[in-house]
């Protein structure tokens, strides 16, 4: 951060003279103001850019005629010593200008304004507040220096009433963009004031030169003498200006401190917004997997309905296959049924049921089943890649890679065994198919058992009675009033075990998709607890450097209200 180096540098300088910086556009007259506070042409004159460095001038013993004891810094500002006595107590520092066409010697431009006790901004009377000396202005501000204008080139004004009307127009805009009351500003020549030094001090350095120089029309004009006084008044520390000049000297480092302490302010702020906005994610997030068991639930409707519309097709051609068999126009069947007895060998619909109906539906619902259970590992798997995804893309810088939950997602979120395929484990067709026979068996005994013909076929009573099968029949539905009643109980019996299957593996799937959400929301709570707790410790230490910059703030304001007080005394 460049104002941490500010700070160093402005506090490495309060016991250094006061340092002054010349700011302004180029060709607005620095270099010749500079040569008039002097006294002396030092520097460069001309139309365009003649200074693409910053130079410091400072205080030297030795007198050099021709300028030459200046050292260039690696930084690549310049070191001129020169033997003014005005440098003793202040240094100048030239800058390029403020709208040159390099952005190097913009930078470095504004890159003095925070070192600087004072700023004197040097307007050009025919263009006073140009474009870029009002983004200057601006952006001095920030820095809340002290600014004193020089209006150079006051001899381009033909009459009192031009520099007056000239002079109000740049305080009022001044005031403005300083949010200032009030703003220092002298109207000079500096071209005359130096033409005047320097005729007078090619002769004696005596009183009667000096005084020959302020009566001199040139000098009288330039105005130059307001503003050396006031400059001078700096040196003074029995003056009103003397002491400012010492509370602008510590108000250096006390306005770059204060501009440092708001930046790391407001990064910290930042800062810890977003971690507060992270955690606050994260358990978002966490929160959020307990959604996992409704969209489990919405997404495996369609398996349930396969599975659901199987059992139901199986169910329908079972009571299909019982009820055409339970008919009296079947008795002769009944009959075998009942004669062949327990021990009797399976019947052609039993076996039908068994070969047909059952271990095909038993097999395509195994099937289904093992690729519902696959379907809910894949998905189990591809959900907790998401969260881990997440997780490391978001908050990867947070949190170490060795600090971090190692976990395999498909091992943990697929933990336990899958009940839907267990649902059929109990469910055997052969064993179904003789329950099936059971029934009908049961039926044929409990409704032609008491007619005392159980040794007889039907198609043997049919052909040693002359009786007709009508007659038959009504022999039979007068024996076996409870016949249709009978055949009912049997075929709710079927309903009811193929509902009970289908309740079994609908219960087995809510069970599988309640333990599938579970294993995320664990796995979910497990690799994101090192994010959490990075995030808290964030937080925790973002309250405690916030409590130190408040104490901060709390010494500047201290030490602030000391340099005023230092003024007024």
């Amino acid at each position: 951060m460049e104002e941490v180096e500010l700070l160093v540098d402005a506090a490495s300088r309060l016991s250094e003279p006061f340092l002054l910086v010349i700011v302004g556009e180029f060709n607005s007259g620095k270099s010749t103001f500079i040569n008039a506070l002097l006294g002396r042409q030092y520097l460069q004159e001309g139309v365009v850019p003649t200074t693409n460095e910053i130079t410091l001038l400072s205080y030297s013993e030795v007198e050099s005629e021709n300028f030459e004891r200046c050292e260039r810094h690696p930084d690549g500002q310049f070191m001129c010593y020169l033997s003014v006595p005005i440098l003793k107590e202040m240094n100048l520092v030239d800058t390029p200008g403020t709208n040159v066409i390099l952005q190097r010697q913009q930078r470095l431009t504004e890159e003095y304004v925070p070192r600087a006790d004072l700023v004197l901004f040097v307007l050009s009377s025919d263009r006073p507040l140009t474009e870029s000396e009002v983004g200057f202005l601006q952006y001095v501000q920030q820095w809340k220096k002290k600014v004193v204008f020089i209006l150079n080139k006051l001899d381009l004004y033909r009459n009192s009433n031009e520099l007056e009307e000239a002079t109000a127009f740049v305080k009022e805009n001044a005031m403005k963009l300083l949010t200032a009351e009030d703003v220092t500003l002298f109207p000079v020549s500096s071209r005359s004031a130096l033409e005047a030094k320097l005729s007078y001090s090619k002769n004696s350095d005596g009183k009667h030169s000096t005084e020959a120089m302020y009566n001199d029309p040139r000098w009288r004009s330039s105005k130059f003498f307001e503003l050396e006084d006031y400059l001078l008044s700096f040196l003074d520390s029995s003056t009103e200006n003397g002491k400012e000049r010492v509370r602008l000297k510590l108000e250096t480092p006390i306005g770059i401190a204060d501009r440092l302490l708001t930046s790391c302010q407001r990064l910290v702020k930042l800062e810890y917004e977003k971690a507060v906005e992270d955690l606050a994610s994260i358990k978002d997030l966490v929160y959020g997997a307990n959604n996992y068991a409704i969209k489990l639930k919405s997404d495996s409707s369609s398996w349930q309905n396969q599975i659901s519309s199987l059992i139901e097709r199986a169910k329908g051609r079972a009571v299909t296959l019982m009820e055409s068999t339970l008919q009296l126009s079947n008795i002769d069947l009944i009959f075998a049924y009942t004669i062949k007895g327990k021990t009797g060998s399976s019947m052609r619909a039993t076996s039908f049921v068994q070969n047909d109906i059952l271990s095909p539906t038993l097999d395509d619902a195994v099937n289904l089943l093992g690729d519902y259970s696959t379907w809910l590992s894949s998905s189990n798997t591809r959900e907790a890649n998401v969260y881990l995804e997440c997780f490391c893309e978001r908050w990867d810088a947070l949190v170490a890679p060795e600090e971090r939950a190692l976990l395999d997602p498909n091992g943990l979120v697929n933990e336990g065994e899958k009940l839907t395929i267990k649902a059929l484990e109990g469910f055997n067709a052969s064993a179904a198919a003789k329950d099936f026979e059971e029934e009908i068996r049961e039926l044929a005994f409990g409704t032609f058992g008491g007619l005392g013909i159980a040794g007889l076929s039907a198609s043997l009573l049919t052909s040693v009675l002359s009786t007709t099968l009508e007659d038959l029949l009504a022999l039979a539905l007068c024996s076996a009033g409870g016949f249709p009643g009978r055949r009912k109980h049997a075929i709710d019996k079927i309903n009811k075990a193929a509902d009970e299957l289908s309740r079994k593996v609908d219960e087995a799937i809510q069970k599988d998709i309640s333990q599938s959400a579970n294993n995320l929301i664990r796995f979910v709570e497990v690799i994101s607890k090192p994010y959490q707790e990075a995030c808290q410790r964030k937080i925790d230490w973002l309250q405690g450097v916030q409590g130190e910059l408040s104490a901060v703030e709390r010494k500047l304001q201290t030490l602030k209200v000391e340099i005023q007080n230092l003024n007024g005394s």
